[in-house]
């Protein structure tokens, strides 16, 4: 048997451990937890703010309730601030008198309340249910004496009557 010279057992290099957490940070920061939140601004700024917010919506109200209230003028109304509307666009109500007569694209007719009356030029074509004695509400300016109209709104009532009752209740019935 022959024996081999005694080999020195093979040694491998030791494995590095993984450092400790705290080695891993250089030394010169230190460890920290979120960051604070900023305020909003100051106290001043915050009631600045608060205060154009509530302006702006008390501003929009407003004018949301003047809008809303003078949706249009009566005849006697539009009459008697002529001057003040000047130009100006605004809504007139009243209602169609006898004399309505087409000529070429305009639509000539006056509208009336009461013992006042208005001459009206209209350009807007008229709505099917516009007929003499209909109240209306007319969307335009004054043009010296006359109402020049762009829009023809009818005004009807809530109740509503069946044009051929007959037809209906015919149709109605099981055969």
């Amino acid at each position: 048997m022959t024996l081999s010279p005694p080999t020195s057992p093979v040694t491998s290099p030791a494995p590095e451990r993984p450092p400790a957490p705290d080695a891993a940070l250089p030394p010169e920061l230190p460890l920290r937890g979120p960051r604070p939140r900023r305020a909003l601004g100051t106290r001043r700024q915050r009631v600045a703010a608060a205060a154009v917010i509530a302006g702006a919506l008390v501003f929009l109200l407003g004018r949301g309730l003047s809008d809303a209230m003078d949706y249009y003028l009566t005849v006697k109304q539009a009459i008697a601030q002529r001057a003040q509307l000047g130009a100006s666009d605004f809504r007139i109500q009243g209602t169609v008198l006898p004399g309505l007569r087409q000529v070429g694209t305009a639509l000539h007719f006056s509208i009336g309340s009461g013992r006042m009356d208005v001459n009206v030029v209209s350009t807007g074509s008229p709505p099917q249910l516009f007929h003499v004695g209909m109240p209306v509400v007319l969307d335009g300016h004054w043009q010296g004496p006359i109402f020049s109209s762009s829009q023809i709104m009818v005004q009807h009532g809530s109740t509503y009557v069946e044009a051929h009752p007959a037809k209906t209740k015919s149709a109605a019935r099981p055969s």
